[in-house]
C-alpha cells in the first residue's frame, strides 16, 4: 500500500485507482474508532497508478455515496501508518513538560488513580494482559505481530473489533516512547503477576532514557505508609485515603536506582524470551509454568459446581468466575476461556452451543 503526506493530511494508495484520504486532527495516536468515524476522511479516483506521486486532494473532487471495503490488515496498516506520521509530527513539535505521568497494568487501575486522587494526572493503563502469550521483542514491530497473531488464533476477545488488542497496546507504547526526557515515571504495582510484569515492561521501555523512574509498590507501601495489616496484593483493592496517603508520600526513597533498574530489565528480558506461554508470581518471583497450569483447576471447579448445583452443562461465564473465585486467582478471564474450549477440544469436557463467547456456551464433563 502507497503512502504519502501533504500537512495534516496522509493519502492511501488503494487498488490502483483509488486514493483513502485522512486528515490528522490532533497528536493523539488514533485507534479503529477514530479511523472509522473521521469527519474528515474521503475516497478519491484516479485515472492511473502514477498520478498518486501527485496527488492532492485540494484539487479534486472526492467520491460521494461510496464506500471500500478494506480487511483486517488493511485497516491496521492504514493506523499503523497515521500514527508513524503523527509520531513525526510530535517530534518535530518538540512538546515539553516536567509533570509526571503514571504508570499502571491496568486501564481499571487508571481510572482509579485518576478519581481516587482528585489530581489532573496523566495515567497510561496498559491492559497488555502479559499473563500469557508470546513477549519476545514486545517494543519491536516484529515481536507485536507474533503476539497479535497468537492472540488472533487463541483468545476470545469480545470487543476486538472495536478495540483491535496489538493497535491499542502499540499507542500507549508509542505515547511512552514519546515522552519528554525530564519528565518523572511513576510506576504503580502490586505484588501479583499481571503488575509486576508491567513494573519490568515499563522499566525495560525506559531503558535508554534519562526519565527519573519512581516505583509505588502499593502492597508494601502500605504497610509502612499506611501501617495498615490489610493483606493486599493488587493496587485495584486499595482504598480512595490509601491511595492519597501512599501519593502524598512519594518522595527520593521511591527512586529506582540504576542497580535495581538493570536488575529488572534483565529479568524482563529473561521471561520474553523464554518459551513458556504462561506465567505465575509465587513467594515474590516470576515463574514461567506450562500453559495447562490452571486446566486441573477448572475441572476441579466445574466438579464443585456440578456437586453443588446438580447440573451437568455448566455456563461457561459462571465456571470461569468459581474458578478465579474459589482458587482466589489474578488471571485474565480470557485466558480461562480459552483453557475451557482446549478442554472441550481435547476430549475432556464436552460442549453445547457455540463458542463465540463465554455466556453462549455450556461445558460438561466427559
Amino acid at each position: 500500500m502507497d503512502i504519502r503526506t501533504n500537512g495534516s493530511y496522509v493519502y492511501f494508495l488503494i487498488d490502483d485507482n483509488l486514493v483513502f484520504s485522512y486528515k490528522i486532527e490532533s497528536l493523539t495516536y488514533i485507534s479503529l474508532h477514530e479511523l472509522r468515524n473521521s469527519q474528515h476522511s474521503a475516497i478519491y479516483d484516479l485515472e492511473s497508478y502514477q498520478m498518486f506521486q501527485d496527488f492532492e486532494h485540494e484539487n479534486r473532487e472526492s467520491i460521494q455515496g461510496r464506500g471500500i471495503f478494506l480487511g483486517e490488515e488493511s485497516l491496521k496498516e492504514i493506523i499503523t501508518q497515521i500514527n508513524k506520521v503523527i509520531k513525526m509530527q510530535k517530534k518535530t513539535q518538540k512538546i515539553k513538560g516536567k509533570k509526571a505521568i503514571h504508570l499502571v497494568a491496568t486501564e481499571q487501575i487508571a481510572s482509579q488513580l485518576i478519581v481516587d486522587l482528585n489530581e489532573q494526572i496523566e495515567v497510561i493503563g496498559l491492559d497488555a494482559a502479559l499473563t500469557f502469550g508470546p513477549l519476545q521483542q514486545l517494543n519491536e514491530h516484529y515481536g507485536q505481530m507474533e503476539r497479535s497473531e497468537w492472540f488472533y488464533e487463541n483468545i476470545n476477545r469480545e470487543y476486538e473489533e472495536e478495540s483491535p488488542y496489538m493497535i491499542t497496546l502499540v499507542n500507549k507504547i508509542n505515547n511512552m516512547d514519546d515522552m519528554n526526557e525530564e519528565r518523572p515515571v511513576y510506576i504503580w504495582c502490586g505484588n501479583n503477576i499481571e503488575e509486576q510484569l508491567a513494573l519490568r515492561f515499563f522499566t525495560f521501555l525506559f531503558e535508554t532514557k534519562p526519565n527519573p523512574l519512581y516505583l509505588i509498590n502499593t502492597s508494601d507501601l502500605l504497610k509502612k505508609k499506611v501501617t495498615s495489616n490489610e493483606q493486599v496484593v493488587h493496587t485495584a483493592q486499595l482504598k480512595s485515603e490509601e491511595l492519597k496517603v501512599i501519593f502524598n508520600q512519594i518522595d527520593n526513597e521511591n527512586i529506582i536506582s540504576p542497580k535495581t533498574k538493570e536488575r529488572l530489565i534483565t529479568e524482563w528480558l529473561t521471561i520474553a524470551n523464554g518459551k513458556e506461554l504462561l506465567r505465575i508470581w509465587r513467594n515474590q518471583a516470576i515463574l514461567p509454568v506450562a500453559i495447562d497450569y490452571y486446566d486441573h483447576k477448572i475441572v476441579e471447579a466445574w466438579k464443585r459446581m456440578h456437586a453443588e448445583e446438580q447440573i451437568d452443562y455448566i455456563m461457561t461465564s459462571q465456571l470461569i468466575w468459581e474458578t478465579m473465585e474459589e482458587e482466589n486467582l489474578l488471571i485474565d478471564h480470557n485466558f480461562l476461556e480459552y483453557r475451557i474450549r482446549h478442554l472441550v477440544y481435547s476430549g475432556v469436557f464436552e460442549m453445547k452451543g457455540i463458542p463465540k463467547n463465554r455466556r453462549r456456551y455450556f461445558v460438561r464433563l466427559k
